[in-house]
Parts: structure tokens; sequence; C-alpha cells
């Protein structure tokens, strides 16, 4: 009995029903055993006949038994013989049925049943009833009318022959047979165990006839009730499986999406991508910098649908058009911003190298570490599984299921998915995403895809770009997220795919450069700043890091270049080839389909040779650049690009809408990238005489600027190519300039100091461009400085040329010259790193630098403390420091206070007007001041805001006798008559050396002018020179003012009082100071006062040969 239910699966039957049959089958063996015992101990002393002589009793007893066997048993078959063909048919239909279903029914209970369509489980079902029904009814016809009758008698009349042993019963020898009565004892309990037979085949039968008819009336109602589905969970009732088996599925759902977890967060933590390119053979104690996703990763600029460019013709908003500040329209965005409930089918559009496999990964990575999408954060979305799936990694001619799909995806932690897993994925859609990366490295055949039927089943096989269509529309997993990246290049090939959303990664503001580059320097601080400084300062580099990859070359490549510098760690690798000629092999293997799974060692990229194939490329790269530049087109037509449309250096735009037809626009991945290869066409492809006329016709064209500084790094090696081809055009045009701005020391009369200047105006912008490429190339480098020596000149001039830092580097290096004592590189943009660079000049032993404008330099704190530094050095021979304009605050003021305080430093004259200096950066000049190692004599603190506290130390200092201050400009720093009175009690001191005090536009009143007008009375004043424009001096005032200049003490040769609130009564009082014979005043300035034409015509006709200004 136990191996007969080994076959029937509880789960195949209904539950009463399974049962009904080991009920069935119980009681089946019992019918066996109860008939077998009786087959094998119902003896002949069962069977008793009277009338029987006793020698012959057991003979009669035999033949009777006989007679009676054959009368109720007429072919002789058992009963248990019966019994046991009954139980073995019965049997064998229910396990040939349970083991027929049971696949199925395991396969449904896996599965998301309610997906599961067809009715083989119910026509199985039916039909297994329907044969036992066949079967119960044939046994109880042959038990009933065949093989044995309904009733075993007791009695039984038994005729026996005489003298024979053969019974007979017939008329003939009626008179010669003896009829014996004879009894059968077990009559009884035969006829009651066949009737019990009888009655549970006819209940079986029956019981199965009502549920056959229920069924199929209930499928005559309701149709679905046959579906697999259906019939399963309703009619055989298998909640407790289903409950279980719901159960196991979902621990083995979490099972695998916790190993997948955790093979994410292990392959994602060191990616290949972020390994440094200038990695060195082990062994080798190399220091390049390996990233981790974590640590470098930046979150981009995302833009919703496409972004179309408009290129100007000026070169610097050409390449401002490439990184993006942030604005409310392109604020960084990580992946999850992308994905809601209503967009869950996602494209991202991105040029090469910008970072759309990154921003997928760290997505996977996020969700694996339970930081994003999880369903207790909050988000709109969560999933609770992941998969990445990358296009370059199948074959477009290959069948595949969307299950063996999933086991190719990236990370997937086994070769095969577990049934319960693969079900819970199809039962659960909504929490599935997807991540399909690089549509356009997929060879997919459009025809194909268009021509893509409905799928027939969740199992149905086809090539991926059909599997990937139907998952996009949802005909597979409805409700999944989908995201798919893809360079514009192919965007034609899912064109008739409907996406949700589009976006486009637009890449780096400039504000996430700073932070990529912030990230790449990690721990080392003053690494990332100089990194920053560096790529900043040169609009080049910076617009070319909008490309994340490019961002990570160009950290990658300067770390190398500066690690190779035996200088301080600020110094700037400033060779813009050498960083290119880098970036370009980098970026290109990175991203160029055939090279982008090969290892490249460091050698590889710095060395100068190139696959043949590469090489013929970037020739055909280098024509197309060329011809674009020449032509002023930067975005290029189909036709023009043909044969390299899917290069990595270009970007598909959007096309152009024509009438007829749209037309395909491509621009290289960046304009800088144009101008290498256009250089190196030059380089390669120009006879040397060709190369001369074209580089002298052009020099002065500005889009030709960048690509001849290229042009002078590629010539380096190119020893067929005199350099004169670029040193030639140097200008050796001087001009004489005369001004007292170029005074280095204090003088009374402020005389003008004549230069002779190079270049000059006119010829400035082309020798800032000589100067960018002469540095490029040492050997030009040399002649260039050979022929600036024989010039004589010693003031260099750069005003308003708009420099950089990396400029500066450049100019250094060309123009470290022995005569130059002048440097004027006002209103440029050199920042703090310009500023170090242009240090190394005052450092130079041979330097003759005394005199140095950076006006408007955006120069900081830093920039002060390069200076401070530089200043104090014994080889400075500075005289002159004009840092107007700029931003060092109180911190730069300390650092350059610091600096006169050193003995080394012969500084005379501080312009530092309008920099942001509180009263704090008053006070540490102030102490500098008082020091007798400074040999200061003009400070100028215009437009700051030292206010009267500032006041008050500068005031103590110059008390000092120590203080050489002869100048001391204060306006603008909102001083009032406290300030005032500390100065006034200054200037009496017979130690004070000052000349000269600017207290223009200041909150000076009458008080504070009556506090001046008291110290300029005292005889140790030494004051010459006094301004109080734009102050609220009234008549008041300028009468204490009028007394003072009356005084015989008063030294004053110039008062100027212009803008202030003097009117006729002011003006009368100071007429008659200036009539008076003790008066020294040579020059006073009441303009844009309240004096009317008679005042006016009163002081004109006095008869002081003080000059008036009215």
């Amino acid at each position: 009995m136990e191996k007969i239910l080994e076959y029937l699966e509880p789960k195949t039957f209904h539950r009463v029903h399974y049962v009904a049959v080991c009920f069935w089958i119980l009681i089946s063996v019992i019918f066996f055993a109860v008939f077998l015992d009786m087959e094998i101990n119902e003896s002949r002393l069962d069977f008793r006949c009277d009338g029987a002589k006793s020698k012959t009793v057991d003979i009669v007893r035999e033949k009777c038994y006989e007679k009676y066997m054959k009368q109720y048993n007429k072919f002789g078959f058992p009963v248990y013989g019966f019994v046991i063909l009954n139980l073995l048919l019965i049997a064998l239909v229910c396990a040939i049925y349970s083991q027929i279903v049971r696949p199925k029914v395991d396969h449904l209970l896996d599965q998301d049943t309610a997906s599961s369509t067809g009715n083989k489980l119910f026509i199985a079902y039916c039909s297994q009833l329907s044969i036992r029904i066949v079967l119960g009814v044939i046994f109880i016809i042959l038990q009933t009318q065949l093989l044995y009758p309904l009733n075993f008698s007791s009695q039984f009349n038994c005729y026996l022959t005489d003298g024979t042993t053969q019974p007979s019963n017939s008329s003939d020898n009626a008179q010669n047979s003896t009829l014996l009565d004879c009894h059968n004892q077990r009559a009884v309990e035969k006829t009651f165990w066949m009737y019990a037979v009888l009655a549970v085949n006819g209940i079986i039968v029956a019981w199965i006839l009502v549920e056959t008819v229920y069924l199929f009336s209930r499928a005559c109602i309701e149709r679905s009730f046959m579906g697999d589905s259906k019939f399963l969970k309703t009619h055989l009732s298998l909640k407790q499986h289903l409950d279980g088996t719901e159960e196991l599925r979902e621990r083995k759902f979490q099972e695998f999406i916790e190993r997948t977890k955790e093979i994410i967060v292990q392959e994602t933590e060191g990616l290949l991508e972020l390994q440094s390119p200038f990695v060195g053979n082990p062994g080798d104690h190399s220091t390049a910098k390996n990233l981790t996703l974590d640590q470098i990763y930046t979150n981009l600029v995302v833009i919703q649908n496409r972004e179309t460019h408009d290129f100007t013709e000026n070169r610097e908003e050409q390449l401002k058009v490439y990184p993006r500040s942030r604005n409310e329209n392109s604020q960084p965005k990580s992946m999850q911003d992308l994905l809601d409930v209503e967009s869950k089918k996602v494209l991202i559009v991105g040029r090469p190298g910008i970072g759309k496999t990154l921003c997928c990964i760290k997505l996977l990575r996020d969700w694996a570490l339970n930081k994003d999408f999880k369903a207790t954060s909050g988000a709109q979305v969560h999933f609770n599984a992941a998969f990445f799936v990358k296009f370059r990694r199948f074959d477009s001619t290959k069948n595949l299921s969307l299950k063996e799909l999933l086991i190719r995806s990236e990370y997937f932690p086994t070769h095969d998915m577990d049934n319960k897993v693969w079900n819970h994925l199809q039962k659960n859609p909504e929490g599935v995403l997807m991540l399909f990366d690089g549509f356009d490295e997929f060879e997919h055949d459009e025809k194909k895809t268009k021509a893509s039927t409905y799928p027939k089943g969740i199992e149905d096989e086809k090539p991926l770009q059909i599997l990937y269509q139907w998952l996009v529309t949802g005909k597979l997993l409805q409700d999944a997220s989908i995201v798919t990246t893809t360079r514009p290049t192919a965007l034609s090939g899912i064109a008739h795919l409907k996406f949700d959303k589009s976006f486009e990664i637009l890449g780096f503001s400039t504000e996430q450069i700073k932070e990529y580059i912030d990230k790449f320097a990690g721990d080392d601080k003053q690494a990332g700043e100089t990194l920053w400084r560096h790529i900043s300062s040169n609009m080049n580099l910076l617009s070319l890091c909008y490309v994340p990859v490019n961002s990570f070359i160009m950290c990658s490549s300067l770390s190398e270049i500066m690690r190779f510098q035996c200088s301080d760690s600020v110094t700037l690798p400033s060779k813009l080839t050498t960083i290119y000629k880098i970036a370009v092999k980098v970026f290109y293997f990175k991203h160029t389909k055939e090279f982008r799974d090969k290892h490249f060692t460091r050698e590889n990229y710095l060395s100068d040779n190139l696959p043949l194939a590469v090489e013929e490329k970037f020739k055909k790269l280098g024509r197309v650049a060329f011809e674009g530049i020449q032509e002023g087109k930067l975005i290029l037509g189909g036709i023009e690009v043909k044969g390299l449309e899917g290069s990595a250096l270009f970007h598909r735009l959007p096309d152009r809408r024509a009438a007829l037809k749209d037309e395909k626009q491509f621009c290289f991945i960046h304009l800088t990238m144009q101008e290498f290869f256009a250089a190196r066409h030059l380089v390669s492809n120009l006879s040397e005489t060709e190369l001369r006329n074209f580089v002298s016709e052009n020099i002065n064209n500005g889009k030709w600027q960048l690509v001849f500084q290229f042009l002078a790094g590629l010539m380096e090696d190119k020893v067929h190519l005199p350099i004169e081809i670029i040193t030639d055009l140097l200008p050796v045009k001087t001009e004489e300039r005369e001004s007292v701005d170029y005074n280095e020391q204090w003088t009374e009369n402020e005389e003008k100091r004549k230069v002779t200047c190079w270049p000059t105006e006119d010829e400035r912008k082309l020798v800032v461009t000589l100067i960018k490429c002469l540095n490029e190339n040492s050997r030009m480098n040399l002649d260039a400085q050979r022929k600036l020596q024989q010039m004589n000149f010693n003031c260099v001039n750069f005003f308003g040329c708009h420099l950089t830092a990396v400029d500066c580097s450049s100019l250094v290096n060309v123009i470290n010259v022995q005569q130059i004592s002048y440097l004027d590189l006002g209103y440029n943009n050199i920042g703090p790193l310009g500023c170090f660079e242009i240090c190394k000049l005052l450092k130079c032993s041979e330097s003759q630098l005394s005199w140095l404008d950076l006006t408007n330099n955006q120069l900081t704190a830093e920039a002060a403390k390069y200076l401070a530094e530089a200043i104090n050095n014994n080889n400075s021979q500075l005289r002159t420091l004009n840092l107007t304009e700029n931003n060092i605050s109180h911190i730069g003021a300390q650092h350059l206070a610091e600096a006169i305080n050193n003995n080394n430093c012969q500084l005379h004259t501080l312009n530092l007007t309008h920099n942001n200096i509180s009263h704090i950066g008053a006070q540490h000049l102030a102490d500098a001041i008082n020091n007798n190692n400074c040999q200061l004599h003009t400070l100028n603190l215009t437009d700051n805001n030292i206010s009267d506290i500032g006041a008050q130390h500068l005031a103590y200092a110059i008390n000092n006798n120590n203080c050489q201050l002869h100048t001391l400009d204060l306006t603008y720093n909102n001083i009032s008559d406290t300030g005032a009175q500390h100065l006034a009690k200054a200037i009496n001191n017979n130690n004070c050396q000052l000349h000269t005090l600017n207290l223009t536009r200041n909150n000076i009143s009458d008080i504070g002018a009556q506090h001046l007008a008291d110290a300029i009375n005292n005889n140790n004043c030494q004051l010459h020179t006094l301004n109080l424009i734009h102050s609220n001096i009234s008549d008041i005032g300028a009468q204490h003012l009028a007394d003072a200049i009356n005084n015989n003490n008063c030294q004053l040769h110039t008062l100027n009082l212009r803008g202030n609130s003097i009117s006729d009564i002011g003006a009368q009082h100071l007429a008659k100071a200036i009539n008076n014979n003790n008066c020294q005043l040579r020059t006073l300035n009441l303009s844009y006062n309240n004096i009317s034409h008679k005042a006016c015509n009163l002081l004109s006709n006095s008869q002081s040969q003080c000059k008036l200004i009215l």
C-alpha cells in the first residue's frame, strides 16, 4: 500500500478526493485480505452434507463442494483476484494521472499562477475521473452479472450418482441418484463481504460521477474555471501548498537578492574604468591613483529631452557652450531623480565619456548598499531586484529567453535562476529595475525589430532587440522600470519606441568639476587646489572637463606630470600639448569599441607610437578637423564625417530638420579636440613653406590660436620643420611710456618716470599667442629668449590681455631675462596660481624686477602669501607692488605685513585698494610699519573697511619713530570723526613723517575737521597734503580749517575739500586765510560745494598765489 501511495501526489487531487482514494485503497486491501483468507482457510470441513455415509463422507463433501463452487463462481475466478484487480486498475489510473500532472502542478505552484494559460490540468483530472467511473461500472457489472451471484446460499441440494464419484443432476439418473442436503457455513460471511465490495464500488462511482457532473457544469458556467491556474487554486484547493510555496519562494528570492547585492558591492568597489591609465608594472612602486566609485562619483547635469548647441563666432563663447553653471533647468541629478511612478521607461542620451555607464553602475551600487530605492526609504519608487545589461555582451543573431537574458546580465550571482526566483519576478514586475547600457554598441537589425510580434509566452525565445522592445513596450514584465542609455548616434534604432521620458546628460557644470577634482585629490588638499587652479584658470581645460571622463584623464595626467617634476608641489605642468597627447589617447582607447576591453600600460599612453589603424583614423580626423575650422564649421554634416560617424571623438547632435529629409549633424566631442587634430593635420601634411605661409597669414586669427599652440608642441619632435616658422613672428618693436605710476619710491613732487615697453599696445595679443606657442616647444623657447635679450626694453606690459594662470607659466618661461624692471599685468585673470608663477621672477637670482602691477587679477589671501614669500627672498628687488581691486582680505594683509617686517624686504610702495581688508588687516599692517626693518613709504588702503578701529591702529603706528610712512591713503573706509581724531593726534607727534593723508569719502564732519585743523596748527605736523573730498564738512568745518592754515606752523600745501557742503560763508573764511602771509597753501579745491558765483569771484580776486579749483 505504501508503494502505491508513493505514486499518488496529494497536490494533484482534491483534498477530499485524495482521502477517498486513500480510503478506497485501504478498504480494497482489507477486502483482499478477507477474501484471500476465505480462499485459503475455507476448507471442505466448512461444507457439510447430511445423509452421506461415513465411509464416503469426505468424497461426497468434496464432490458437492465442487458442484457448489461451479454454481456460484462460474468462471472459477477467485474473489480475492477480482478484488486485487479492482484495486490495481483503479490505483494505476490514479497513479498514472498523478505522475503525469505532477510536473504541471509543480510548475504552476512555482510560477505566478495568474499568468498561466491552458486547461490541460482540468482535462487530465476529468479524464481520470471518467476512466475510474468506467472501471467502476465494469467491475460492478462483472461482480453482479457475470462472475458472482449477489448471494452465496448457505443451503445447497447436491445430487450424487450411486457408485460413482461424479455428481449428476440429470433426470435419467434420478432413480440412481442420491439427494444430499448440504450446508456452507461461510456463505453468509462471503455474501456480506461481496455486498461490501459492491457497495464501496457503487459509492465511489456515484461520488466520482457527482464530482464529474459538478466540474462540467461549473466549467459551462465559468469558462475560466478550466484554466490550469484557476482549477488548481479553486478546485484542488491547494491553499496550504500555495502558502508554503509562497513563503519558500519569498525566502529563495531574498537569498538570491542578498547574494546579488553582495556581488554588486564587491565587483563595483574598484572598477577598471577608474584605474589610473599610468599604473606601473608590478614591483615598480607606482604611485598612480586608483579610485573607487564611492570616492569619486559626482552627480551630473541632466536636462529633459535633447540639448541644442548654438556655436557663436567668438571662441571664448564657444568654449562656454560646454560647462554649465547651475540653474533651475540644469541642476545636477542622480539617476534616482529620473525615475518615478509615472516614468518607468526612461531613455538617457549622452556623448562618449559623459558618464552614462558609471551613472548606471552607481545606481546599481547604491541599490545594493540599500541607499536608494528601498521600500522603507520614502522613495516614490522602490525596487526588489535590479539587473544591469550591457548590449555589447550579446550577439544580435542568437535567440534567447528573458530568463536567459537576466542570467547573462552583469553581476548575476549564478549560472542559472531558481524557478522560485524567476516566478517571483514575474509575479512582481513593478519591483524590477532593468538597466540597458550602450544601445549604440549593439549591432541590431532594424527590420527584424520592427517586424516583431506579440510574445507567445514568458519563455518565448527571440533575439535581444525583440526582447528589449517587448520590455520597453510592456509586453513583457509590464510594470518593470526600464532605463536605456545610448549615444545620440544610435537614436534612429529606437525612434519607434515610446519612452515615458527622455533625458540628455550634459556632463559637469563648473561646480561639479571643482567637486570632482576635490574628490580625486582626497586627503591631499594641496594637490586638489593645485589641480583645480590649473584647470579652472585655463578655459580650454576647464571646458574640456565638462565630460567626466576628461576630468578623470586631466586629473590623472596632470598628477602624473607633476609627480615627475622636481619642484614645489604647486608648480604647473604648462605644456598643453603634452597633456592633450596623453588625454586624446586615453579617451580614444577607453571609448572605442575595438580597444575598450584591451589593457593598456603606462608606456602605451606616454608613447607617441600608435597602432597603424589608429594612426590612419587620426589622419582622417585631422583632415575633418582642419577643414571644419578653416570653413568656420563646428557642426559637421553626415557627408563630411562619412566613415567616422562611430568615432568616440564625435558627438551626434539632433538632426537638422529639412523639408524633405532630415540631415545628420555631428561635432567633435570638444572644440579643443578638434583644434588638436587640426594641428596634427598641419604638422603632418604641409610642407615647410606651406606651413610657414599658413601660420604667418593666420597668426592673428583667433580661431587658429590654440591650433598653433598645439602645432608648436607637435613640432618639438619634427626636426625637419624649423622653429623659425613661429619664432620669426615675435615682434621686436618697443614704445616709450611716461607716468608717475612707474615711480618706485615716494617723491614730493611725484615726478614722472619714463620706461621702454614691450610689446606695443597693438601687438600685445599677438605676443600673448606667440608666448603660448613658444612655451610648448623648448627649442623655440630658447631661441625666443635669445632674441629678447638682444632687445632694449625694461618694461613688459600685458595690461588687459586676458592672461590666465597657465599663460603666466608660459610668460615666466619665455621672458625670464635680466633687463626687465617693470611688469604690468593689470586687468587680467591670473588668480593665485598665476601669481605663484610670477613670483618666480622675483626669486630669480638675476631678476631686476622692481615694479609689479597686478591690479584686478582675482587674487586672494593665497596669492598674497606667495607674494609675501617672494618679497622676503633675498633676491627680490621689488619696491612697488600694486594689488588694487583684488580680494586678499585681512588674511592676505597679514601675510604681507609679516613680509615687510623682514629685513630682506625692499618694498617702498604698497597699494591695497579695494581688497576687502577690515580693521584686523589694518592692525597687522600697523604692527608691520612700526618695525625698524620696514622701508614702506606709501600705503594705499582705499576702498576697504578699516573703520575707526583700523584708523586708530594706523595712528598709533605713525607715531612710532620707526615708521617711515610718508603717504597714507584711507579713502572710502567708513572712518568717522573718531577715527579723524586718532589720526589728528598722530600727525601732531614729532615722530610722524606723514606728508600726505587722504581721507576722501569717509564720514568726517565739522568735528573731525576741527580735530584735523588743530593738528596742522601744531609745529610737529609735517603734513603737506590733506584730502577731505566728499566728507560732511560745512561752513563750520571750513572755518576751523581756515584758522589752521592761517597759522605760521601749518605746512599744508594742498587742501582738497571737493564735494562737501561749504557755502559762501565758508568760502569767505577760506578766502581770508589764503590771503594771509602765513598761509603756505599752493592748491585749494572747493569744487562741487554750495558756493555762489559771487563768492567764487571773491576767491578768484584774492592776491594769494594759491591755485584755486572752483
